[in-house]
Parts: C-alpha cells; sequence; structure tokens
C-alpha cells in the first residue's frame, strides 16, 4: 500500500507535464510556426468531407452576424466556382488515433469553437476567413494533392 501512493504520484505529476507539453505556450508557438500564408492550420478533416471542397460549419437559418457572414462566404466561393459543403457539425472517422491525429483534431475542435463559420479545406482549418482567404487557400491545398 505504502509504495502504491509514490506512484499513483508519479503518474499524476506526469501526466500533467505531458498535458502542459502539448497546450503549453510551446504548443501556441508549435501551431503558428505550421500556420499556412493564408491564416490556416494543419487539422484533421470532419469524417465524410468530400476531397478538394471548401467544408463551412455554422448554425442553418439563423439571423446572427456569424450567420450572415457565413452565408456570404458561402455564395462568395461558389461564385468563384469553388466547391462548397455546407454543415453545423462534425464528427470523425477514427479508430484508434495516433498522437498527431490526436493533435490534429484538437486544432479541428479549437477551430470551430473560436465561432462561424469554422471553414475546412484539404487538410486545413480557420474560423471566420475572408473569401479571399478560402479561396487562396482553397487553390493552394488544391495544388499540392
Amino acid at each position: 500500500m505504502r509504495l502504491l501512493v509514490p506512484i499513483l504520484m508519479a503518474c499524476a505529476l506526469y501526466g500533467a507535464w505531458d498535458w502542459w507539453h502539448e497546450r503549453g505556450p510551446g504548443a501556441a508557438a508549435a501551431t503558428a510556426a505550421m500556420t499556412s500564408d493564408n491564416g490556416f492550420v494543419p487539422v484533421a478533416m470532419p469524417g465524410g468531407t468530400p476531397r478538394n471542397a471548401v467544408l463551412v460549419l455554422a448554425p442553418r437559418n439563423c439571423p446572427s452576424d456569424q450567420a450572415q457572414r457565413t452565408e456570404a462566404l458561402v455564395a462568395a466561393l461558389s461564385r468563384a466556382g469553388v466547391p462548397v459543403v455546407r454543415g453545423d457539425g462534425f464528427s470523425f472517422d477514427v479508430a484508434n488515433p495516433t498522437r498527431e491525429q490526436m493533435q490534429a483534431m484538437d486544432r479541428t475542435v479549437e477551430v470551430f469553437k473560436r465561432g462561424a463559420p469554422a471553414v475546412y479545406v484539404n487538410g486545413m482549418g480557420m474560423s471566420n476567413p475572408s473569401a479571399a482567404q478560402a479561396i487562396a487557400e482553397y487553390r493552394a491545398t488544391r495544388a499540392r494533392r
């Protein structure tokens, strides 16, 4: 029994250190270093998202400012000939994710939590981008694929 308490304490300390290492100040700097020229960060694409299409997530049929920005963005993307998929939620199709996949899923959720519209395109995501940013990211990531 005496040995159990130090082992549990060591596990708790390691878990706290690991959590801080992933989410602490260094994590923000690492994400900033991965940011594209258009302001998008690498993410795990939500399940069911078609390849080479822009996924725009925001509440539907809402009179809010966010919903109006979303509708304007979707219209601008459509006028530019960019395929758009509209949604209001997402999920992941991953069993036994790796550490890198977990980090990418965390970034996906963080983009979504920052506010609508959340935009995902070919493995990159951004909250409330301008139409020019979304179109540029679509073209840049499509060229790499």
